[in-house]
């Protein structure tokens, strides 16, 4: 860790880095703790779990689409507590801190984009004609914002990490361009929240003329438990996107960027637990096999009215 412009702390040798015997973490360290090795450990162990579970998932019932955003997302997850665990050896180097910061920024847009691609499918297996919008319409809309949302944030991670540490006004902007990128994030599933929950409404209101075609997937109790599993993962990334963008909104230096339980519990826990939904309720085995290939829709079909 450079020290350059900062007076040197108690303890410093003059010539050496900062380590844990020369430094004091609560006041030199990128965070101010050391992250607990067991606890990012545990989430390390668990991402991996569910790389298996989602490639295997994914050849078994060709959910492509889905595979790649979870995997994507679990990589991404991967590097992150990767950089946590690295961070508990040498909480003061700073490439370990921007891997952690960078990759779990990132992971999550990743099982937001895993969730809108399921709400177009939804609507072909319960009924194109109760929707006000076509099925490729919700994936184009939600599916840009994401894309929207992972560029900008990309852009405030490219320019936090690139700038020397003497230079804050350059990694600030970069992180309120992130938090920007946040914003968009949590606009989107909160637009995604509302027009899920006013097809619900138009599907309960025309129960009694839902598409006969499909009626063994949409009536199946694995179906409606996948409806539930949509529904808490689309809470959990919601509920980080917003610590998150709280937390970057404080500075590296605010509380809960340097408060490790709460990271655990709103942003690590939160990930995992739509993770869990997203394998144990797997869009694949609730639609069944068939049913999933059933709900395909044309994306690129221009004759098709919005």
């Amino acid at each position: 860790m450079s020290l350059a412009g900062r007076e040197v702390p108690e303890g410093y040798i003059e010539g050496f880095v900062c380590t844990l015997s020369t430094c004091d973490v609560h006041e030199w360290g990128f965070v101010k703790y050391i992250p607990s090795l067991g606890g990012n450990l545990f989430f390390l162990v668990l991402i991996y779990l569910f790389v298996f579970a989602q490639i295997w998932l994914g050849v078994k019932y060709r959910t492509t689409s889905i595979c790649l955003c979870m995997l994507a997302g679990l990589g991404l997850e991967s590097a992150g507590y990767i950089g946590r665990i690295l961070l508990h050896t040498d909480p003061f180097y700073r490439p370990y801190f921007l891997l952690y910061l960078v990759s779990l920024t990132l992971g999550p847009v990743f099982f937001a984009a895993a969730i809108y691609l399921c709400l177009g499918r939804i609507v072909v297996i319960v009924g194109q004609e109760i929707s006000w919008l076509k099925p490729r319409t919700y994936t184009f809309v939600f599916v840009a914002c994401d894309v929207l949302s992972l560029l900008i944030q990309a852009i405030g991670g490219i320019i936090a990490s690139i700038f020397p540490l003497t230079n804050q006004t350059m990694i600030d902007l970069g992180t309120h361009i992130m938090v920007a990128g946040l914003a968009i994030q949590v606009a989107s599933l909160t637009a995604f929240t509302v027009i899920g929950a006013e097809f619900a409404l138009r599907v309960y209101k025309s129960r009694n003329h839902l598409n006969p075609a499909h009626a063994d997937v949409y009536t199946s109790q694995r179906f409606k438990l996948f409806l539930g599993g949509l529904t808490l993962a689309t809470v959990c990334v919601f509920t980080r996107s917003v610590f998150r963008a709280a937390e970057l909104s404080g500075g590296f230096t605010g509380h809960l960027a340097n408060n490790e339980v709460s990271f655990m519990i709103l942003d690590g826990a939160m990930i995992m637990i739509a993770c869990g939904a997203f394998t144990l309720l797997h869009p694949g085995y609730c639609f069944t096999k068939a049913g999933w290939a059933a709900a395909t829709y044309p994306f690129f079909n221009k004759s098709e009215e919005i």
